[in-house]
């Protein structure tokens, strides 16, 4: 693969070399690879409703228009694996949109046949590292309960998660940029109030 527009790379648990680097506005095709490449139930998690059935100019326009949405407001990662057949595969993707000055959504997608060798988990490490230094202090996203590779995902990355249960799914905030005075602030309540929402670590 070229080393163009590589800024970073690591191996999977399973010896697999991935590359990584910021979304571009000629990334639409790469989305909508991956798109084709999850299952059923891959896209339902993804997208919290089915999705085999979607007309695929609609997933066109919807690619497109995330690939090319430039802003201080949203940032977005590939992951890109060479195989015999094809380099520069994309395996994965992930991306957060601000919705306030300190607050961000998040969203991480990987292909199927590459799910489960924590190419989710470096994607979202990577992309909370750049929220962090451009002063996000909060991620949310929207969780199936069901889906138990994303909560495993979310138990690794070391900071404060909340999950607020909504009947199937879970809303969920990651705390990245937690003072250790508001941290003892919601423990305290954790203690004091309600369960919910929970605090997981």
């Amino acid at each position: 693969m070229s080393n163009q527009g590589i800024f970073d790379s690591f191996e999977t648990k399973t010896g697999v070399s991935i590359h990584v680097r910021s979304l571009t506005p000629q990334d639409a095709p790469f989305l909508v690879d991956l798109f084709e490449n999850m299952g059923t139930d891959s896209r339902y998690n993804r997208f919290l409703q089915p999705a085999d059935n979607v007309d695929m100019d609609r997933v066109w326009s919807e690619a497109e228009h995330i690939a090319q949405e430039f802003s201080e407001d949203s940032y977005g990662l590939v992951a890109l694996v060479d195989r015999p057949e094809r380099e520069g595969m994309p395996a994965g993707a992930a991306r957060y949109v601000k919705i306030s000055p300190l607050r961000a959504e998040i969203a991480v997608s990987v292909r199927d046949d590459m799910q489960n060798m924590g190419i989710g988990t470096n994607l979202l490490q990577r992309l909370i590292i750049h929220a962090a230094e451009n002063g996000i202090e909060q991620l949310h996203g929207t969780v199936q309960n069901s889906n138990t590779a994303m909560w495993a995902m979310l138990s690794k990355l070391g900071h404060r998660l909340e999950r607020q249960s909504e009947g199937s799914y879970s809303v969920i905030t990651i705390h990245i940029r937690d003072s250790a005075s508001r941290l003892e602030d919601w423990l305290d309540a954790a203690a004091d109030f309600s369960p919910e929402p929970q605090i997981i670590w």
